[in-house]
């Protein structure tokens, strides 16, 4: 089974590879419900960050503020940096997890780990393949803004939060461009799962 990770700042495409894998029959770990995931009501990971955060990133029902923490976290670079030392330790063992069952499984010939914060996260090495998905800045800001509701500058902020994509790019084995369209992309992702499956 080969593990191929897929990053990129956000906005940049992921969803469009993270689909596209998955038609191809490619199992997919999202550290992003991942994430969601290890936040339950009640769990420790929750209890840490409200301890860090303050109880207001909780809401009535013991649940995750998630437009709250985010408010907080991307204050600063020390509270991204807080956040991301709490939650990424046990969302890569659970994601660590998630794989070993599929290659235990040996039902799958690829397997995905998207994840806007992989290389952030130090995750590099549990993956074998890495694809980095980009476009050009004011493209990203453009489709969050449409996709999320936020402001430009909220944007922004979680943009600078994020490893610039250049920086990204120095350690991909692919990178696919989407500003282009969906088209370009596509086909480019099927050259990709060509030298993959081939």
């Amino acid at each position: 089974m080969v593990i191929v990770g897929i990053t990129g700042g956000i906005g940049s495409g992921k969803g469009l590879a993270t689909g596209f894998f998955r038609t191809r029959g490619a199992a997919v770990v999202d550290a992003d419900v991942v994430a969601r995931e290890v936040v339950q009501p009640g769990s420790p990971l929750l209890h840490q960050i409200a301890a860090a955060f303050g109880r207001d990133t909780l809401q009535s029902d013991g649940s995750l503020d998630r437009s709250r923490l985010a408010e907080a976290a991307f204050a600063s670079p020390e509270a991204v940096a807080k956040l991301n030392a709490i939650v990424h330790p046990p969302v890569l063992a659970e994601i660590g997890r998630r794989l070993q069952r599929l290659a235990r499984q040996g039902k799958t010939q690829v397997a995905c780990v998207v994840a806007p914060l992989l290389l952030e996260a130090g995750a590099r090495r549990t993956v074998d393949r890495l694809l980095v998905m980009r476009a050009e800045e004011g493209e990203r800001v453009r489709r969050v803004m449409a996709r999320d509701g936020l402001t430009e500058s909220e944007v922004r902020r979680r943009m600078a939060a994020q490893m610039p994509p250049d920086v990204q790019a120095q350690e991909a084995d692919w990178v696919v461009d989407t500003t282009a369209g969906k088209g370009k992309a596509l086909a480019q992702l099927e050259r990709i799962w060509a030298e993959l499956t081939g």
